[in-house]
C-alpha cells in the first residue's frame, strides 16, 4: 500500500492554504505586525517578558516590517502567514525569544482581532467614499434649486418638482447609509485580543493595554464571543447592501434620463462607449457597470450570510480567512459603485430647459387646481377632485388647455351650481413654477425649502467628516504611542 502524502496534501495546499496565504498577505500583514508589537509591549509591562526578550522581539518585528510582505511566499512546510512570520522572528532572534511571542495568545484571538482591524480600516475608507458622493450631490443640487422638472411616480409624470428636490431624495438615504456603516464600525471597533483560544489565559495579562495600543475603545468581554462573533461582519455587509439597493434605483433613473428619447441627461463623453455597428449610439455603459457591481454586492453578502449561519458557535475557521474574501469583495464592489457614481455626478449635464418644458405638459399641476377650488370656494376636496378629473378628460379629448369656462361648466354638472371661477385662478393654479413655489414647507420643493434642506445636508456632512477624522486621529495616536513604546524598549528613535 502506497504511503499517504504528508501534510499538506497537494490538493489542500492548492485550494485552501496557498490562496488563504495570499489573502492574508494582502489584508492582514500590517495588522499582524501591529498586533504583535502591542502584545509584546503588554507582556513586558505585565512582567511576563523581560526587557531583553521584549527588545529582541520588537527589533525583529521592525525588521520584518521593513522587509515587507512580499518577502513571504507560500511554502508547504508553513501552514499560514502567522507561522511564516513567527518563523522569521525565530530566525532573527532565537527559539527562546521568537517562540515567546505566543505566550497568552492563540491564533484565534489574533485572527479575530486582525479581522476587526482590517474591517475598521475598510469601513473608515468606505465612509469617506460615501461622504464624497454626498458632497458631489449637494453641490449639484445647489445649482438646481430652481430647475423645475416632472416628478415621477409609478414611472409616470406626476407633479412638478425641482432637480434639487429630486437629488435631496438621493442624499437622504446616503446620510442613513453613513449611519448604518458607522453603526457597523462601532460594533467592529472592539478588541478581541487577550482571550487566547476562547477561555482567556492564566497569565496576568492586560487586555485593556493591548486595546489601548491598537486604538480599540471597547473590549469584547466574553471569550467565546470575542473569537467566534461574526455579526459585525454581517452588519457591515448588510449596510453596503442596503445602500446599494437605494443607489440602484437612482442609477435606474439616470439610465432612463439618459435615453435619447428622454434627452434629459448627458453622461460625460469620458464614460461613453460607442457601438461597433451603429454610429449614432452613445452608450452610457458606466451606469451599466455600476448596476453590475451592485449585483456583486448582493452575491458577496449572500456568501457572508451563508458562511456565518453555517458556522457552529465554537468554530472560528468560517469567520476568519474564508469570509475575508467575500467581505473584501463586497467592499471593493461598493467602493467602485460610489467612486464611479461620484465621478458621473460631477461631470453629468442635465437638460434643464427640456425638463422645464416637460413640467408644463401632462396636466401635472391639476392637483393645485383642485386645492385652489377647495380653498377659494369651500367645496369638499372629493368634489373638487371629481371636477378636475373631468376637466383633464375633456382637455385630452378635445386637445385644448383647461380654462375657466370649462371649470364653470363642469362644476355645474358635478355640484348642481356653477362656480364663478376666473381665468386668473385657473392659470395661476396650473402654472408649474407657482406650483413649486407654493410648496415651501419642510421637505417641499420650493427653492427656499430645498436651499434650507441643503444647508442641513452640508452641516451633517461636516459633522460626519469630523467623526471619521476623530476616529482616524485616535488610531494615529495609538500608532504613535505604540511606536514610542517600541523605541523605549529597543533604544531606537520613535
Amino acid at each position: 500500500m502506497a504511503n499517504a502524502p504528508s501534510f499538506p496534501h497537494p490538493a489542500y495546499a492548492q485550494y485552501v492554504l496557498e490562496p488563504q496565504f495570499e489573502e492574508s498577505k494582502q489584508h492582514l500583514f500590517d495588522h499582524m505586525i501591529a498586533a504583535n508589537e502591542a502584545h509584546t509591549i503588554m507582556l513586558h509591562e505585565c512582567g511576563i517578558l523581560d526587557a531583553q526578550h521584549a527588545k529582541g522581539l520588537l527589533t525583529a518585528l521592525q525588521q520584518v516590517r521593513a522587509e515587507g510582505v512580499d518577502r513571504f511566499t507560500y511554502q508547504p512546510s508553513v501552514e499560514d502567514l502567522f507561522f511564516a512570520v513567527e518563523g522569521r522572528l525565530i530566525e532573527l532572534t532565537s527559539p527562546e525569544v521568537g517562540g515567546n511571542l505566543q505566550i497568552a495568545r492563540s491564533r484565534n484571538d489574533l485572527a479575530a482581532g486582525m479581522s476587526r482591524m482590517m474591517l475598521r480600516q475598510r469601513l473608515i475608507r468606505t465612509q469617506r467614499y460615501v461622504l464624497a458622493l454626498r458632497k458631489s450631490l449637494i453641490e449639484l443640487a445647489s445649482k438646481h434649486t430652481e430647475s423645475i422638472m416632472p416628478g415621477i411616480t409609478h414611472t409616470q409624470p406626476a407633479q412638478p418638482t425641482t432637480l434639487a428636490h429630486a437629488l435631496l431624495g438621493v442624499i437622504g438615504p446616503l446620510e442613513r447609509d453613513f449611519e448604518r456603516l458607522d453603526q457597523a464600525l462601532r460594533h467592529t471597533n472592539q478588541s478581541s485580543f487577550g482571550v487566547a483560544a476562547f477561555t482567556t489565559t492564566s497569565f496576568p495579562i492586560s487586555r485593556e493595554r493591548v486595546a489601548e495600543l491598537l486604538a480599540f475603545p471597547i473590549i469584547v468581554e466574553n471569550g467565546y464571543d470575542a473569537v467566534g462573533a461574526g455579526d459585525h461582519i454581517m452588519e457591515a455587509a448588510m449596510a453596503m447592501t442596503n445602500s446599494a439597493g437605494s443607489l440602484s434605483r437612482f442609477v435606474y433613473d439616470l439610465l432612463v434620463f439618459s435615453r435619447a428619447t428622454e434627452n434629459l441627461l448627458k453622461i460625460d463623453d469620458a464614460f461613453i462607449q460607442i457601438s461597433s455597428i451603429m454610429p449614432q449610439k452613445r452608450n452610457p455603459v458606466v451606469l451599466e457597470h455600476i448596476r453590475t457591481r451592485i449585483s456583486w454586492i448582493y452575491g458577496e453578502t449572500t456568501s457572508v450570510q451563508t458562511m456565518l449561519h453555517n458556522a457552529a458557535a465554537g468554530d472560528t475557521n468560517d469567520v476568519e480567512d474564508p469570509i475575508f474574501i467575500a467581505i473584501n469583495r463586497c467592499f471593493d464592489a461598493y467602493e467602485a459603485i460610489i467612486g464611479l457614481l461620484t465621478a458621473v455626478v460631477q461631470t453629468a449635464t442635465f437638460n434643464t430647459e427640456l425638463m422645464a418644458e416637460r413640467a408644463y405638459q401632462g396636466h401635472m399641476t391639476t392637483t393645485a387646481l383642485a386645492d385652489a377650488l377647495v380653498r377659494k370656494y369651500g367645496i369638499a376636496f372629493r368634489s373638487s377632485h371629481s371636477i378636475v378629473s373631468r376637466l383633464v378628460n375633456q382637455s385630452v379629448a378635445e386637445s385644448r388647455p383647461i380654462d375657466a369656462a370649462m371649470v364653470r361648466n363642469i362644476s355645474a354638472e358635478v355640484l348642481g351650481q356653477e362656480l364663478e371661477v376666473t381665468e386668473e385662478v385657473v392659470e395661476g393654479a396650473l402654472d408649474p413654477r407657482q406650483f413649486v413655489a407654493q410648496r415651501s414647507i419642510l421637505g417641499g420643493c420650493a427653492p427656499e425649502a430645498t436651499s434650507a434642506a441643503l444647508t442641513g445636508c452640508t452641516e451633517r456632512l461636516q459633522r460626519d467628516h469630523s467623526r471619521i477624522d476623530a476616529l482616524r486621529d485616535s488610531i494615529d495616536a495609538a500608532n504613535l504611542l505604540r511606536a514610542r513604546c517600541v523605541a523605549e524598549l529597543t533604544g531606537a528613535s520613535a
